[in-house]
């Protein structure tokens, strides 16, 4: 449960990567973009859950330090020149800078209060994207030129994708690190009992605090994957169905749980795909469909898809 992960677990990055690389020339173009998708949904999944599900924190600011990170990453190419990989760090670090100040200021509130403080944030980022046309382009949004990574220019999917794919691989291995020390311990310490982590002599402020920034950074990441394979931006990426669809892939797949967010990731982010082609009459109702089969995962499967996997798992030993 704790230090290194074995080699074993690490493997499945290496193939990841591998993958990454050999599939682009092998498959159309329309695959490697719903791929790329999905990879940047994984990691912002995969964040949130740091959050949601490892920290106990249920805040809806995630969907603002993504669009941080999309536009950090963006300007920072545009206006300062700044290469992709010192500008998503760079976006990055910012996302998680304001999540520590939104963590400071909300830190003394819980469940439904927290929510509500995260998700007022969150709208105002919105609004912030919507009326800063000098900087963001306002609604009209912005084009993206194709970022050049160590001289490898992205301009198309099958050039983006084995970028994401490393990327990703980065980030599940980071998580895997995170989760197995001792922040990841108290992270799931706080989240179990407050009173008991802090009678144990866990700091839980500051591990709230924590989780909040290392969260925020995830979505700063993801959102600097977004400009790899996108040409344009615009404040609709980052509203409410957005919420509650990044969200859904947690709840879905299994909070507190690595394998969890990356399976919900991989179902939810499919479905909209799903419901354009083979149900197409759906597909204005998606938001609605989201909210169903978030409210029904809650009521019959608590513990997400990987606890089911998991509890089954345990029974047939």
């Amino acid at each position: 449960m704790y230090g290194s992960p074995s080699y074993a677990r690490l493997a499945p990055l290496l193939a990841l990567v591998v993958i990454g690389i050999v599939l682009p020339p092998l498959v159309p173009q329309y695959f490697l973009s719903l791929g790329n998708t999905l990879m940047m949904y994984a990691i912002l999944a995969v964040g949130l859950d740091l959050l949601l599900g490892w920290a106990g924190q249920f805040a809806f600011a995630h969907i603002a330090f993504y669009g941080v990170g999309v536009y950090g990453t963006v300007l920072l190419q545009s206006k300062l020149g700044i290469p992709f990989i010192p500008g998503v760090l760079i976006a990055a670090a910012l996302a998680g800078l304001i999540a520590f100040l939104i963590a400071v200021a909300a830190i003394r509130l819980h469940s439904v209060y927290l929510a509500l403080a995260t998700f007022a944030f969150a709208e105002s980022a919105q609004w912030v994207f919507n009326s800063w046309e000098g900087l963001t382009g306002g609604a009209d949004g912005l084009r993206i030129a194709p970022p050049s990574v160590l001289g490898w220019t992205t301009g198309t999917d099958a050039r983006a994708f084995p970028v994401i794919a490393i990327i990703l691989a980065l980030v599940i291995g980071a998580t895997m690190y995170l989760t197995r020390s001792r922040l990841g311990r108290s992270l799931c310490a706080v989240r179990d009992s407050e009173h008991a982590a802090a009678v144990s002599g866990i700091d839980v402020f500051r591990t709230r605090i924590w989780a909040f920034v290392i969260s925020g950074t995830y979505a700063g990441v993801a959102g600097g994957t977004f400009a790899l394979f996108q040409s344009f931006v615009n404040p609709e990426a980052f509203g409410f169905s957005q919420i509650v669809l990044v969200l859904s892939m947690v709840v879905v797949g299994g909070l507190g749980t690595l394998p969890g967010p990356l399976i919900g990731a991989v179902l939810l982010g499919l479905l909209p795909e799903i419901m354009r082609t083979a149900m197409r009459g759906l597909f204005v109702w998606q938001e609605l469909v989201y909210g169903l089969i978030l409210i029904l995962s809650m009521m019959f499967m608590p513990r997400g898809i990987w606890g089911l996997i998991a509890a089954r798992g345990g029974r047939s030993k």
